[in-house]
């Protein structure tokens, strides 16, 4: 499992990119996700990640909104993901590598903003539903061909359960998060990007 499949499921998964909202389900359902969101101060738990292989990663999540998040991968896989509200960072542990890029320029925005809309400001392609669940598949309507996300929510009540990315091949990652505490103190230490590891930033917005 290499750096791009760790970015592409632990930060492009995290939010819906922006666009207008498909037609033919009612908005309703949306607007409770969105409250939902809305609702989060801080959260934290455990997450597992699977990844198109069939690998297993585990590790811990925090966030804190607006703009701060913390996915720390256990070994043997060396990777953190840190959004410090300003900047969101991939680094190697291992490596001692650091890579940024804006935050307003990555999915984790919509998700880490301080007025959460997806009805206004979501790429909602589909809702499924089902006993207890509802399925939130979207895609990047400025590159629609890069594949499509998926927000798995419970319904009752209403709690993110997990994501599922799907890449333009058609290989799924998905991120199911564990022992969620909300609501909980957490240390602003954990979205300090670092600066004492070699510190590449890209500037250019998608």
């Amino acid at each position: 499992m290499d750096r791009r499949s760790f970015i592409a499921a632990a930060m492009a998964s995290l939010a819906v990119p922006g666009a207008a909202l498909a037609q033919g389900y009612d908005p309703a359902v949306v607007n409770a996700l969105s409250r939902y969101l809305n609702t989060i101060t801080t959260m934290q738990g455990t997450f597992t990640q699977q990844s198109p292989d069939g690998r297993i990663a585990e590790g811990e999540f925090f966030i804190r909104r607006p703009g701060r998040l913390r996915f720390e991968y256990l070994d043997p896989y060396p990777t953190t993901v840190i959004a410090d509200g300003t900047w969101a960072g991939v680094l190697n542990r291992q490596a001692k590598t650091l890579n940024q890029v804006p935050l307003s320029s990555t999915p984790l925005y919509l998700l880490l903003d301080d007025d959460i809309d997806l009805a206004a400001s979501g790429s909602i392609q589909s809702i499924q539903r089902a006993p207890g669940i509802v399925n939130a598949k979207a895609i990047d309507p400025n590159n629609p061909g890069e594949g499509s996300i998926t927000m798995v929510f419970s319904t009752t009540p209403v709690q993110l359960l997990k994501w599922v990315i799907t890449d333009a091949q058609g290989r799924s990652s998905t991120i199911s998060l564990r022992n969620v505490q909300r609501g909980n103190y957490i240390d602003p230490r954990k979205f300090t990007i670092p600066n004492q590891y070699g510190n590449r930033r890209n500037q250019n917005n998608r």
